[in-house]
């Protein structure tokens, strides 16, 4: 994380597809301070996983927000404060990085 950066966005990631006998799954945190890197995370998730985030500015969650993303398309289940609306652009560069590939 980039140390002069004021703020970041937290993801956490929660696997969906868990055995009943398995303990809960701890989730996967990752922190992201720029765009670029945060379509690529988005990139990376597996379909079917929830996920939260929280935006941080000056050590202060000033948003939050749970979604969960499926093959299709990422379902905004819930957002606050600084989160509402603060995935559309990602996922919108996304969705034409995904369709400029498959084009290929």
């Amino acid at each position: 994380m980039n140390v002069l950066a004021i703020g970041h966005a937290e993801l956490y990631m929660y696997p969906e597809n868990t055995m009943p006998q398995e303990s809960p799954p701890m989730p996967q945190r990752i922190d992201v301070t720029d765009l670029q890197v945060l379509v690529e995370v988005l990139n990376a998730v597996p379909s079917e996983t929830s996920f939260s985030v929280l935006l941080v500015i000056n050590e202060c969650v000033v948003g939050n927000g749970k979604y969960f993303m499926n093959s299709e398309n990422t379902v905004i289940l819930h957002e606050y404060g600084a989160c509402v609306g603060f995935l559309i652009k990602p996922l919108a560069l996304l969705r034409e990085a995904r369709q400029r590939a498959s084009e290929m």
